[in-house]
This record gives structure tokens, C-alpha cells and sequence, in this order.
């Protein structure tokens, strides 16, 4: 079958079994196919939870006072 024809199908397919996933698929070069997928389908209910964590703390800069206020490659 072509591809307009296995889209069709597919709608069909989907249609009558909407708990189930089903795509086209190109079986050859301008052969067709519907193949039905162990996949939820898209409409169900999808549940996600985050946990939000505080920052960890930055550590303190090691280097001294006169350290930090040189500029890279001194005066």
C-alpha cells in the first residue's frame, strides 16, 4: 500500500483501538505498512513530580585578601 493509504488505515486503526499505538512504517522503498507499538497511548494521563532542592552552599575562596585583589599576571 502506499503511504496515503497506510496513513488512512492507521486513522482507521486508531480509531477502533485507541488504547493502542499504531504508526506507519515503510516496509520497502514505496511499500507501506501500519504496525501497532507497545506504547501508551498519548492521551493518557501523564503524572510527573520534581523535587526542588536548595543549592548546595559555595565554598569560601582559598586564596587570601592580597590574592584575590591582584590582578592575573601582576602589576
Amino acid at each position: 500500500m502506499n503511504r496515503e493509504q497506510a496513513q488512512s488505515e492507521r486513522d482507521r486503526m486508531a480509531d477502533e483501538h485507541p488504547e493502542a499505538t499504531w504508526l506507519v512504517a515503510e516496509q520497502g522503498v514505496g511499500d507501506w505498512a501500519v504496525v501497532r507499538v507497545a506504547l501508551a497511548s498519548g492521551d493518557s494521563t501523564r503524572v510527573e513530580s520534581t523535587e526542588e532542592r536548595p543549592a548546595p552552599p559555595f565554598p569560601s575562596d582559598p586564596r587570601s585578601g592580597m590574592g584575590r585583589n591582584t590582578p592575573y599576571g601582576g602589576i
